[in-house]
């Protein structure tokens, strides 16, 4: 313990002479990296954040999860309001990955190796970073993306399943007594207003850091793969910039648990309820997966992947539009609201 303390004593020390020393590149990076948030972190994750909130406070919100039953229930999982958060947690990424984890442990009173079967099926990159920005945006291929991401999502549920068999656990989901039924907006948008400034925080740190040991590392390949471990949109800009179109070491990219995401999902993690070193243990096993299944999904249907020049990676532009996906939202919890049995606008209507 007192190595522990010493260690990070000898950290903040150090981190604070490094910034004298290098104060204007840290300035310089806190600014882009706040110009980063300003342009695609909030406009992108914050609606959805809200939404998703939102529709999953409502009962026939368990219809989202109708598709996936089967899935589930080969991990042991039979509570439909778990399958729910899990799904809608697909669509936002890490950040509402944290945000719905916090949510079960609330909620729902579930042993430890249960939690450790959900913090795998939530902790990917959502599909508008993968589809949009790294397929379309990196990639020049949509079709690319979208193989992209489904190769990261099968290899997730895979991996989940295959560790369920080293990870005994019960079947056991009660819910707890503290659970609210009818939804508040209110609650919503200030879970989410601080869900956002803590996901703010921690892009900016990973950012600044990617950005300052570039600096010093005159080796790229070594600078792309510090980037891989801090911060997956620097890292696959990085990654074009050196090897082209490898689509390849792109996949390892999007699939390791970097620590931007890290700090995003552990500052919901109010509990300290979740285990991540099995999380980051998985992504050993989570990574030749995805590259296989992409390699099969790549060989049935076969793509062609146009790589812009370095200076031309626009990354920052993926977030801008995430037109489809916000319109399938919107609509959910439109259908959600008009016919949940409780609260819904036709169960009054009928009464």
């Amino acid at each position: 313990m007192k190595l522990k303390k010493i260690v990070q004593l000898s950290v903040v020390i150090f981190t604070v002479f490094f910034y004298f020393f290098n104060s204007d590149s840290i300035v310089n990076s806190v600014k882009e990296g706040m110009l980063l948030c300003f342009d695609t972190v909030i406009p992108s994750l914050y609606i959805f954040m809200v939404l998703a909130s939102v529709l999953s406070e409502f009962e026939n919100a368990d219809i989202l999860s109708f598709p996936f039953v089967p899935l589930f229930r080969l991990l042991n999982i039979t509570n439909r309001r778990i399958m729910t958060y899990c799904v809608l947690s697909i669509m936002g990424g890490f950040a509402t990955g944290g945000y719905f984890l916090n949510r079960i442990d609330n909620e729902f009173c579930c042993e430890k190796n249960f939690k450790c079967i959900l913090l795998l099926l939530t902790s990917n990159n959502s599909p508008a970073f993968i589809i949009v920005a790294t397929g379309l945006k990196i990639l020049g291929s949509l079709k690319t993306g979208i193989l992209l991401y489904l190769s990261v999502l099968f290899s997730c549920y895979a991996t989940a399943f295959i560790l369920s068999f080293f990870i005994p656990y019960s079947d056991t989901q009660t819910p707890c007594n503290n659970k609210t039924n009818s939804p508040d907006i209110s609650r919503a948008v200030k879970s989410s207003v601080n869900g956002i400034l803590n996901i703010c925080g921690v892009v900016i740190l990973a950012f600044t850091a990617c950005k300052v040991v570039s600096l010093y590392i005159h080796f790229p390949a070594v600078s792309a793969a510090f980037s891989v471990l801090c911060e997956v949109t620097t890292a696959c800009s990085n990654i074009c910039a050196l090897y082209g179109n490898n689509l390849y070491l792109i996949c390892t990219a999007v699939t390791v648990f970097p620590l931007s995401a890290y700090f995003q999902m552990k500052s919901f993690d109010k509990n300290n309820s979740y285990s991540f070193k099995i999380l980051f243990l998985s992504k050993l096993l989570q990574v030749p997966l995805c590259i296989s299944f992409l390699r099969i999904m790549v060989n049935i249907f076969p793509v062609s992947s146009t790589v812009y020049a370095a200076g031309d990676i626009q990354v920052n532009s993926y977030w801008h539009s995430p037109h489809i996906s916000l319109y399938l939202m919107v609509l959910s919890v439109c259908f959600v609201i008009a016919f949940d049995k409780k609260t819904g606008v036709f169960t009054k209507l009928h009464k």
